[in-house]
């Protein structure tokens, strides 16, 4: 795969462009109590990080950010009030600025007006969060709620299923996915762990590990879109810029170039097995995360034209056309 350095731009002289040209940031988060509240029964109660930040966080990644889009992503401690969601959304089209949602929704109590008018807005999907809490993924709950979800987004244009789930589970929706009359993107490589976060068995052989395989197929059968997301979520090896996680990146970029898709994951929240018990009183911290070398790490590992295809090529399909 070509590797070539990525451009520097106009300002000093250790920046570098890391988006091209109306590249998307398919997986960002707004947490602002002061446009809505979150869930009385959220799992955590996150540090503040409103639209502004949002946006000056899009511009460090490249000086024409202008011409950059945004995927928001409904976070859990709102649950299904997309209040905040939505109010970005118009905030971001009064700005001029290309931008897009995957909400949360208690589908029972919402309408087809209300889905309608939430498609006028820029959303195009529904995400089903099984990680958030910490807790177990009960698989039937999970396949009868993808089954249910599809069936009622499936007359909405470009409208998606958004799952985060442990990497074993693509084993048990195989099929499912299969039959499902919408796409669905694979949150955080698709749940796959680096060596560093594997028992010793599977270690040298991250490939191998539980899910791999039917999470490949189905992304080889345009079934699924594989989001390079969260790799701190995936790994340990934190020192390393995460480089346990190469073997599996350069395996999707092999195998499946044309339907992976990148995220930066903003503002970085912690994970959901670290917030039972906890307190909600007391603010989680984001994590401390170089934005900037884990884009470089992929550049290095994918190469320029599959870098093009995550950035920009593959998520202009899939929330554009």
């Amino acid at each position: 795969m070509s590797s070539q350095p990525m451009n520097s731009h106009g300002g000093s002289s250790n920046t570098l462009s890391l988006l091209p040209n109306r590249a998307v940031d398919t997986h960002v988060h707004v947490f602002d109590p002061k446009l809505g509240p979150y869930a009385a029964s959220r799992a955590y109660t996150p540090t503040d990080a409103p639209l502004e930040k949002l946006i000056a966080f899009n511009q460090t990644l490249s000086t024409d950010s202008k011409n950059n889009i945004l995927v928001l992503v409904q976070p859990s401690p709102y649950k299904n009030d997309c209040s905040v969601l939505l109010h970005c959304l118009r905030e971001l089209k009064n700005r001029d600025i290309s931008a897009f949602g995957i909400a949360v929704l208690d589908l029972d109590n919402t309408t087809d007006a209300q889905l309608k008018e939430m498609h006028t807005l820029g959303v195009r999907g529904i995400r089903l969060n099984f990680q958030a809490d910490g807790n177990q993924v009960r698989t039937a709950q999970l396949v009868s709620a993808l089954y249910r979800t599809a069936d009622r987004i499936r007359y909405l244009p470009g409208w998606v299923i958004q799952l985060f789930v442990p990497g074993w589970t693509w084993d048990v929706l195989h099929d499912a996915i299969l039959e499902l009359p919408v796409r669905v993107i694979a949150d955080h490589l698709g749940g796959m762990l680096g060596s560093s976060k594997l028992p010793p068995d599977v270690q040298l052989r991250s490939t191998c590990q539980p899910g791999f395989d039917s999470l490949l197929s189905l992304a080889k059968k345009a079934r699924v879109f594989v989001k390079m997301a969260g790799l701190y979520r995936m790994s340990n090896d934190s020192a390393g810029t995460f480089g346990d996680l190469q073997p599996i990146v350069q395996t999707f970029a092999q195998e499946i170039p044309d339907q992976l898709i990148w995220g930066s994951d903003w503002p970085h929240t912690g994970d959901g097995h670290n917030r039972v018990g906890k307190s909600l009183d007391v603010k989680e911290p984001f994590r401390i995360v170089d934005d900037h070398a884990i884009l470089r790490r992929l550049h290095s590992w994918v190469g320029d034209d599959v870098y093009r295809k995550m950035l920009v090529d593959n998520p202009g399909r899939l929330y554009l056309n």
